[in-house]
């Protein structure tokens, strides 16, 4: 009987660690496949969009393209590293228009929780394309955003939002602006109008719990009243523009 024992101890054990071992495998391989797939579909669903989005000129296009995998690129790299965000100004109000991205934008605005920026210094270093590059003010911590500094030396010529990933071969980049929770009942968000800035007061309510919404063929998160909180922060100073002679014009 000692003997059986001896033999089967070992065969179990063994047999019992490779199925461990394949189940992981199996998975990591589950896994690769999946993101692979939606990866696939996603780019599919991009270069649909781009067919819908207006052009005005031939650079338009490639614009269009650079911003929209661009913002692929960020959204796999928030994902995956677990930090949320959600679509902000004229990007949410594109969607709401358009489902889509602004012809004419050449940067997509997210909103990041202010408390949730040291997260993204652990992806200054993380394992993407030379092309991109995440810049955080070094001042991003300073909440008076006015008091904040130009850096040169660091090519940060931004002081209002904390963050830019940039894509520097198609000179696009996403805009990552801080908002700040106010006694758990109102987010504080900073506003860029057309003739002044200033800082707004919104119910929490307008923004979570986040939806998931697809923008251009990428599943992202939006805000939980967007139309509420897109007519808080433009009021009256929306800019329409058009396409003449090529370029893009404001108009009335």
């Amino acid at each position: 009987m000692n003997q059986v024992n001896a033999y089967f101890v070992p065969i179990t054990f063994i047999s019992l660690t490779s199925f461990i071992i394949g189940s992981l495998f199996y998975d990591h391989y589950q896994r690769g496949y999946l993101f692979t797939s939606r990866l696939s579909n996603e780019t599919i669903f991009i270069e649909q969009a781009l067919k819908r989005i207006q052009r005005c000129n031939e650079e338009d296009y490639l614009r269009q393209r650079a911003l929209l995998y661009t913002f692929q690129t960020w959204n796999h790299l928030a994902h995956s590293h677990h930090i949320r965000y959600w679509i902000a100004y004229k990007t949410l109000a594109s969607y709401i228009q358009h489902n889509d991205l602004s012809p004419y934008d050449d940067d997509i605005d997210i909103f990041i929780i202010y408390q949730d920026i040291p997260r993204l210094i652990n992806l200054i270093n993380a394992n993407y394309s030379s092309i991109y590059e995440l810049k955080i003010h070094p001042q991003w911590f300073i909440t008076k955003v006015f008091n904040r500094s130009y850096t040169p030396s660091e090519i940060i010529n931004f002081t209002i939002q904390n963050t830019r990933f940039i894509n520097h071969k198609n000179n696009v980049s996403i805009n990552i602006w801080p908002i700040y929770k106010y006694y758990n009942k109102h987010i504080l968000l900073f506003v860029e109008y057309h003739n002044f800035d200033n800082l707004i007061l919104t119910p929490i309510e307008w923004i979570f719990p986040l939806e998931p919404c697809v923008f251009s063929g990428i599943r992202v998160w939006c805000p939980a009243q967007p139309k509420k909180l897109t007519a808080s922060i433009y009021r009256q100073t929306s800019v329409y523009m058009s396409c003449i002679n090529g370029s893009w014009i404001k108009s009335n």
